[in-house]
C-alpha cells in the first residue's frame, strides 16, 4: 500500500537528511585541513539523497490541511533546501561548490530546528493559482539573494586574505576573485528579479496591509529591493565590486530577512499570532 505523502511523518527521511548533510561537512573539512582534492563525486553522492529526503521531510511539514503551513521553521527549512539544491546543480557548470561550505551545516541546522519545534502558524489556504505563484516566488527570491549574501561573505574573506596574504591553503580551492565577483552580480540580478515578481504578486493579494500584519514586511521587503537595485545599477554605471558590493549585498539582505523572517519570528515566538 502506498505511503501517503501528506501524511508521511517528516522525523526519519529528516533525520537521514541532517546525517548525511553533516557527513558532506565532515568531508568538506576534512579535505581542507589535509590540502587534499575535493572528491565532487563523494560529495554529490551525499549531497542528492540528502536533498530528496530533505524535501519529503519539508513536504510532510509544508502540506497541511486546509493549506499550507507556512510558519518560519518549515519556510526556513524550506529555504535551505532551495539553496543547497540549486548550488548542487549549479556547480556542475559553475564553481559554486565553496558554498556548500556554509549551506550543509545551515540545512542541517534549518532542517532540525523545523523538526523540533512545535507549529506555531496556522495552515494558509493557498487554492489559489495567483498566491501559490506569489508564495512560491516569494521563497524562490529569499533563497537566491541569501545566496548571494553567503557569496558576498566569501569574496569579502578572499579580498581580506588576498591583502593580508593569509588563509592561503583556503584560497587554493576557491575560485579566481573575478570569477566569484561575476558569480555574485549573476546571483543578485536573478534574485531581484525573482523579489520584483513577489512584490508585484504580493501586491495584488494584498487586501488590507495593517489588518494582515504585513506592513513591516512589505516596507523592510521594498526598502531591500531598492537597496539591491541601487547597487545593480552602481555595478553597471559606477563600477562597484569589491568591497562596496559585499557591504551593499549583506545590508540588503539584512532588510530583506528582517521583513519576512523578524516578522514572522515577532508574529509566531513573541505575539503567538499564526
Amino acid at each position: 500500500m502506498p505511503l501517503d505523502p501528506v501524511a508521511a511523518s517528516p522525523v526519519l527521511p529528516g533525520l537521514i537528511a541532517i546525517v548525511l548533510y553533516l557527513a558532506g561537512t565532515g568531508l568538506q573539512a576534512r579535505t581542507l585541513a589535509h590540502n587534499a582534492k575535493l572528491s565532487m563525486r563523494l560529495l554529490t553522492a551525499l549531497a542528492v539523497p540528502a536533498i530528496v529526503l530533505h524535501a519529503f521531510a519539508v513536504h510532510a511539514q509544508i502540506d497541511a490541511p486546509g493549506g499550507v503551513n507556512l510558519g518560519l521553521l518549515p519556510v526556513a527549512s524550506l529555504t535551505a533546501l532551495i539553496m543547497v539544491a540549486l548550488v548542487t546543480i549549479l556547480s556542475t557548470v559553475q564553481p559554486v561548490r565553496s558554498l556548500l561550505v556554509v549551506l550543509f551545516p545551515l540545512s542541517a541546522l534549518a532542517l532540525t530546528a523545523s523538526l523540533v519545534a512545535e507549529p506555531t502558524s496556522k495552515a494558509v489556504e493557498a487554492s489559489d493559482a495567483g498566491l501559490g505563484t506569489h508564495i512560491f516566488v516569494s521563497i524562490l527570491a529569499y533563497s537566491i539573494l541569501m545566496m548571494a549574501a553567503i557569496q558576498s561573505i566569501v569574496l569579502g574573506f578572499v579580498e581580506r586574505s588576498i591583502r593580508t596574504r593569509s588563509h592561503i591553503l583556503l584560497l587554493r580551492i576557491l575560485p579566481p576573485l573575478e570569477t566569484m565577483e561575476r558569480l555574485l552580480f549573476a546571483m543578485i540580478w536573478a534574485g531581484f528579479a525573482a523579489l520584483t515578481g513577489a512584490i508585484g504578486t504580493g501586491f495584488l493579494y494584498l487586501d488590507d496591509m495593517f489588518a494582515q500584519h504585513v506592513v513591516h514586511h512589505t516596507v523592510l521587503t521594498s526598502l531591500s529591493w531598492a537597496i539591491y537595485g541601487g547597487l545593480l545599477a552602481g555595478r553597471m554605471w559606477l563600477g562597484w565590486r569589491g568591497a562596496s558590493a559585499v557591504r551593499w549585498t549583506i545590508i540588503a539582505f539584512t532588510f530583506l530577512l528582517l521583513g519576512y523572517f523578524g516578522s514572522k519570528f515577532v508574529l509566531e515566538m513573541l505575539l503567538q499570532r499564526g
